[in-house]
């Protein structure tokens, strides 16, 4: 057997592919969220499905409770199920936390496991689909006409709208809309971020939200909870 042959034979076996390690969890920024009894609470799925709005008591130094903010009966949950909690602090900052059910009855769930998330997943919170008809103003420009519009979404800190109005990014303009009937107008002063043209020559602009009011913040987020309230039940009704 020549020496070709033996080393084809007896060849080292490769090495062993090393796991590489998993990513480092990023730390989150800042002190955790100040947590109250009464609170209102976005209950979600970790992949950000809305299950329901509730209020949050503090039950134990490790468990948080949640019970329906309408009262009504909560979806079933599974013993360890994972779940994501979103909400807002006295002076309007959001958060999310991380945590697993421990307990659960149609009246309450009991989490535990809590884990402060790190901010930067703090973006799409409370966004809501709307498609409300809406007006604004571009600030210097058009005093006295209003433009019409449609609110596609909208969220604590900023929206989406649709307007056949072309606007270069960073246009600051004043939208005006009635999110539900009863309910007195926003007014709120807006930036676009994000602009894209659609189809039929219209354009969707991505909004921030300039210097509201925490009053204003805290009402508009409770509207976002009641259309939320009402999305549910409508889906819970089909």
């Amino acid at each position: 057997m020549g020496l070709f042959d033996f080393l084809k034979r007896h060849k080292s076996p490769p090495p062993a592919e090393e796991t590489p390690p998993p990513p480092a969890e990023k730390q989150p920024e800042g002190p955790p969220p100040e947590l109250y009894d009464g609170m209102r609470i976005e209950v979600m799925t970790p992949e950000n499905h809305l299950l329901y709005v509730g209020r949050l008591k503090i039950y134990s130094a490790s468990i948080l409770e949640i019970r329906s903010e309408s009262d009504g009966e909560l979806p079933r949950a599974l013993y360890k199920q994972a779940v994501k909690l979103r909400g807002f602090q006295r002076n309007s900052e959001a958060f999310t936390l991380n945590g697993t059910i421990c307990h659960s009855s149609p009246a309450f769930w009991h989490v535990e496991n809590i884990r402060f998330l790190q901010r930067e997943d703090q973006r799409s919170f409370f966004r809501q689909n709307t498609d409300t008809e809406a007006t604004f103003v571009l600030d210097g420009h058009w005093p006295d006409e209003a433009v019409p519009c449609r609110i596609l979404d909208l969220s604590a800190g900023g929206l989406r709208i649709t307007t056949k109005e072309q606007l270069p990014v960073g246009s600051i303009f004043h939208i005006s809309t009635a999110l539900l009937e009863n309910e007195d107008p926003f007014t709120i002063t807006c930036q676009i971020r994000r602009a894209a043209e659609q189809q039929m020559g219209s354009f969707e602009y991505g909004c921030q939200f300039i210097g509201l009011p925490p009053k204003d913040q805290e009402r508009l987020l409770q509207v976002i909870f009641v259309l939320q309230r009402k999305m549910l039940q409508a889906r819970r009704d089909f």
